[in-house]
């Protein structure tokens, strides 16, 4: 097989991280995003479909989410929203992709249950070399888990 591995970890501060089928960093990219006259911030799927299109992947792995505790009606339709775009750029370009669940691929990548996003950027620094440049502040969490969530992507194919 040949090609890129994508990861998706949704949400407007999430990424897209791309790996070769060798397991080697390719390209991180942060949550492509807009802001609403609200003053809010939505995904921007046509640029999300122009990175994908551009990086072709031959099989994408998006992070299964839910609502999360304590948070309120607008947040979660918000993370919905973002959620649901994702799923429908990856399905209006026929891109073959699957969802998993948190503890999965966490497991998969050796990050103990519980761990903060901390443990996700070192795991991710440790696993991918090449992409510490793009992992070196503490909000780097989302792109560590989009590279993270591409290898459990190539380990599944």
């Amino acid at each position: 097989m040949s090609g890129l591995f994508c990861g998706i970890d949704p949400g407007l501060s999430g990424a897209l991280g791309f790996i070769n089928v060798a397991g080697e960093f390719v390209g991180v990219h942060d949550m492509p995003v807009l802001p609403t006259t609200t003053g809010r911030r939505q995904i921007d799927a046509a640029a999300l479909a122009e990175t994908l299109r551009q990086h072709a992947p031959v099989f994408t792995l998006v992070e299964r989410v839910g609502a999360r505790p304590g948070e309120g009606a607008v947040g979660a339709f918000s993370f919905g929203h973002t959620f649901g775009s994702i799923t429908a750029v990856l399905a209006a370009l026929g891109l073959a992709h699957d969802l998993v669940q948190p503890a999965v691929w966490k497991r998969r990548a050796g990050i103990p249950p519980g761990s903060d996003k901390a443990a996700s950027i070192a795991v991710a620094k440790r696993l991918l070399p090449a992409a510490g440049q793009h992992l070196a502040r503490v909000k780097d969490d989302g792109r560590a888990e989009s590279l993270l969530l591409a290898l459990h992507a190539r380990s599944t194919q």
